[in-house]
């Protein structure tokens, strides 16, 4: 098989983390290219890193984050209030194995939802499933389903809320 034939198949397989790995390696001098044994790592490697990035992106799209935020860009101003060591306890995500509840409190725009959407991201990191939901609109939509009498509605909110591990209410 050649190679040409060995990028279509990896193709038809739906391989593109090794179809971009092996373009790469194939792009190299011959005397830089990897062994039988070194090639067959770094593809599986790239398939590998490839799924999780998407399974990754997949999490975050379906959880409807309000921010694109990071833990590391929370800014710990004076003003603010913020305990660093609090937040950085909250990101290894532990709470959530332990079934712990938190409750993010303070003043109108102070950045509770930025600091949900933080939290939530390094969650999708580790390939937690997440939920964020913004309370009015998630109350009257059950109110509207249950007003129909459409109780499939009712009971699809219900489990698009159960079937994550990690709920945001906004």
């Amino acid at each position: 098989m050649n190679q040409q034939e060995t990028l279509q198949q990896m193709k038809a397989l739906k391989l593109s983390g090794m179809v971009t790995a092996y373009q790469n390696i194939l792009s190299l001098p011959l005397d830089m290219q990897p062994m039988a044994d070194q090639l067959l790592a770094q593809l599986l490697d790239a398939e590998h890193l490839e799924r999780l990035n998407r399974k990754t992106l997949a999490c975050i799209r379906a959880a409807h984050f309000r921010y694109q935020a990071i833990v590391e860009e929370i800014q710990y101003l004076p003003q603010r209030g913020l305990d660093k060591n609090l937040l950085s306890r909250l990101a290894d995500t532990s709470f959530i194995k332990r079934s712990e509840n938190v409750f993010i409190t303070g003043a109108t725009g102070c950045g509770k939802s930025y600091i949900a959407s933080a939290l939530g991201y390094q969650a999708c990191q580790i390939g937690i499933k997440v939920g964020y939901f913004s309370m009015p609109k998630l109350l009257q939509k059950l109110q509207f389903a249950r007003a129909d009498g459409d109780r499939r509605s009712v009971r699809l909110s219900k489990n698009s809320l159960n079937s994550k591990n990690l709920t945001f209410l906004s």
